[in-house]
């Protein structure tokens, strides 16, 4: 689990592409005879979070997804952003959601789809501040998982922690590098819609797909190299490092298999590109549980 707002739940395969945040201050301006204005600060601006999300058919249900966002907006309830770490970003409200349909099926059935959602900061009334949005178990108060708290906690637990973070390291670049190679799949299956009936359209499209490719094989390595780090054998981290090291090799496999395309060859390497595309997209929906489980271990022993 990448974050969660309010009770709808981020999981970086299924959502996340990119995440800007925006902070800000009031200040005023007061004139001078003579001299430049001096400025006053008078409070700070609220924050501001704009998401980039990806659904796809291969790891989702695109229309479901959007619905459990729209869903949220129209609650106009202030909801708690947490990330998988524990980080409280404060309370937040959907303030707009656009979405683009990238690709579909013969029938209409959204195959792909791109959205951005803004969130604004809706911080209350400091008079009556809200609940803690993260409890530690058993405790009636909101305590933070991190700082001084860590360092009161004896060298066993310390250690602990300190494995939990690698865990999560491990975890967080195992999404992003199957989150990458969903990409991958997606930009395949866009040109490959493309060969019969216009060659030329889907030469135009290949770039992209080198692209996907240049950008997932690094975050693979990575992901296999931290994976490789806890040393586990067996279990679900032995699992994903399975899938890793299988999507990996699908990937590497579409990248020499479309090499040297051109107008007169691009439908047969097209075709023979629909097998490790496949491939990929049956080992991202087959990591989703072990990847469930795993991110449960990460926030269980952080907590």
């Amino acid at each position: 689990m990448y974050a969660i707002l309010g009770k709808v739940e981020f999981d970086l395969i299924t959502y996340f592409d990119g995440l800007e945040a925006q902070f800000g201050a009031d200040y005023a301006e007061h004139a001078l005879i003579g001299r430049k204005p001096r400025l006053q600060h008078v409070g700070d601006k609220l924050d501001e979070i704009n998401i980039d999300l990806v659904f796809h058919v291969n790891y989702c249900n695109p229309d479901a997804e959007l619905a459990r966002l729209r869903d949220a907006m129209a609650s106009h309830e202030a909801m708690a952003l947490v990330l998988g770490n524990g980080d409280f970003k404060g309370r937040f409200v959907i303030t707009s959601l656009s979405a683009t349909g990238r690709h579909t099926d013969t029938t209409g059935t959204m195959l792909a789809l791109e959205a951005k959602m803004a969130l604004r900061e809706s911080p209350g009334d400091p008079a009556a501040p809200p609940a803690p949005a993260v409890r530690q178990a058993g405790s009636a108060a909101g305590l933070p998982v991190k700082g001084a708290l860590v360092k009161a906690l004896p060298e066993s637990v310390k250690t602990a922690v300190a494995g939990a973070s690698g865990l999560a390291k491990a975890v967080s670049a195992a999404k992003g590098a199957l989150a990458s190679a969903g990409k991958v799949v997606a930009a395949v299956k866009a040109v490959q819609g493309l060969a019969g009936s216009s060659p030329l359209e889907a030469m135009a499209g290949l770039p992209g797909v080198v692209s996907s490719i240049g950008a997932a094989l690094p975050q693979l390595e990575g992901a296999a190299t931290h994976l490789a780090r806890l040393g586990a054998v067996a279990g679900e981290v032995a699992a994903v490092g399975r899938t890793i090291s299988e999507v990996q090799s699908n990937v590497s496999g579409l990248a020499a298999t479309l090499k040297g395309a051109n107008p007169g060859n691009i439908l047969s390497k097209l075709t023979s590109a629909i097998g490790p595309a496949s491939n990929i997209g049956s080992a991202i929906l087959a990591s989703g549980a072990p990847l469930a489980r795993l991110t449960a271990q990460v926030i269980t022993r952080r907590g």
